[in-house]
């Protein structure tokens, strides 16, 4: 018998350590990839480098995130544990069908809200503002359902003698209530942050502007971010990680739902040295110094990084030989001619870099890349028809490297910048 026991702990040990695997085989692959120069190989920190000092739009979105994140919880988090003291300790008519109308609220994927949300917050005038994502977070019913079910556990007695003795409603939820749902409360903070920090749909539905996107959509949404990719998801998880090793302990005591955690040997073995939650907090400290500092130096840097290019137009013109190189043949008619400086063969593709203003408040001149395919070609000037227009603005010289999705700034003749 103790053999059979000792055997089906051992299988399940080994499943729980394949799961375990699974689940952080991801996150090791991003942080391999984001060490690895895809060009040459080997260890390489070239993708954090472009990350921390070649991309603004990076701390945009970073700042974003905090904002709103930080907002939410400044707000929904007392809101929760009011409306939690409300369901839980007083009696008034219609408490169990408002509390089924919560619970149902947080069941229903933000899928089946859309439309009713689309409509509340355009008729309260606040779509494409940031607060049209906050206001429908900072009202979430999650949390008051998680800390109700841990307040109906709690002593009756022990209220009611408060009450003997002259508390306030308001004095007994701080100096007895709240105490006693220490755990809780972190729990429910640490999911309403992950929920916040890694939000996707409504900044896609409800904003418009890049510049007040948060990182978890900016990362997926902007083409300039593919080729450092993986170091931009590593630094975005860095903050949730350190919040959960922050919180560990009392994350796991506060998501039991059976009513108040006592403080007795098991739970104990959850708590970690003191040193160990300081430690993580001064990592915490240490990670917001150095987003502030790299925040500021690229702001700094940033004209100096950004490309200064030259452009052109693919007029329609009848391209004559050229007087210069007799072997040259005539291109004849064609609607889209450019000169040959403004392809970039890429393998076995040919691409031209066109700019397009950015939609944004800022209006910033952004580099798209087309594929293109020749028709004729001489020594100066080609034929080609792709996704462009003639009145597109094509990059025939830069004084740096290009990449999809980058800011440029275009130069006048001679290389002189355009006021």
């Amino acid at each position: 018998m103790w053999e059979r026991g000792l055997r089906h702990k051992v299988v399940i040990n080994f499943i729980v350590y394949v799961v375990a695997i699974i689940c952080i085989l991801p996150l090791v692959m991003v942080v391999v990839y984001s060490l690895t120069n895809p060009m040459e190989g080997g260890v390489s920190f070239l993708q954090y480098a472009r990350v921390l000092l070649q991309t603004p739009d990076f701390f945009q979105g970073f700042w974003n995130s905090c904002l709103y994140t930080g907002v939410i919880l400044a707000f929904n988090i007392p809101l929760s544990l009011l409306a939690a003291y409300g369901f839980s300790y007083f009696r008034w008519k219609g408490r169990k069908a408002l509390f089924w109308l919560y619970i149902v609220l947080m069941l229903l994927p933000f899928q089946a809200t859309i439309v009713a949300q689309y409509i509340t917050l355009r008729f309260l005038r606040m779509l494409m503002h940031p607060l049209a994502v906050i206001l429908p977070n900072i009202f979430g019913t999650f949390g008051t359902i998680l800390v109700s079910q841990n307040m109906l556990g709690n002593s009756q007695e022990t209220l009611e003698a408060g009450l003997i003795d002259g508390c306030s409603e308001w004095r007994l939820f701080i100096r007895i209530v709240l105490p006693a749902l220490r755990s809780v409360i972190t729990a429910l903070m640490v999911l309403t942050f992950i929920n916040s920090w890694s939000m996707v749909e409504q900044p896609l539905v409800f904003l418009e502007d890049i510049l007040t996107m948060p990182l978890s959509v900016t990362l997926q949404t902007n083409a300039r971010f593919r080729p450092i990719a993986f170091a931009c998801g590593v630094l975005f998880s860095i903050l949730p990680i350190l919040l959960y090793q922050y919180s560990y302990e009392d994350l796991v005591l506060g998501i039991r739902l059976s009513g108040p955690v006592k403080r007795n040997e098991e739970n104990e073995a959850y708590r970690e040295p003191k040193s160990n939650k300081q430690k993580v907090f001064k990592a915490i400290l240490v990670f917001f110094l150095l987003m502030s500092t790299f925040t500021l130096l690229t702001q700094k840097v940033e004209h100096l990084m950004t490309p200064g290019v030259m452009t052109v137009k693919a007029d329609s013109a009848e391209i004559k030989e050229d007087p210069y190189d007799q072997k040259s043949e005539s291109l004849g008619f064609y609607q889209k001619v450019v000169p040959c400086e403004c392809l970039h063969y890429e393998g076995a593709d040919c691409v031209i870099y066109v700019l397009a203003e950015e939609k944004s408040a800022r209006k910033r001149i952004e580099v798209i890349r087309v594929a293109v395919r020749v028709e004729a070609q001489n020594t100066e000037s080609a034929a080609v028809t792709g996704g462009f227009s003639g009145e597109d603005l094509i990059i025939q010289y830069t004084n740096r490297p290009l990449r999809e999705g980058m800011f440029v700034r275009v130069l006048e003749d001679g290389g002189h910048e355009e006021p």
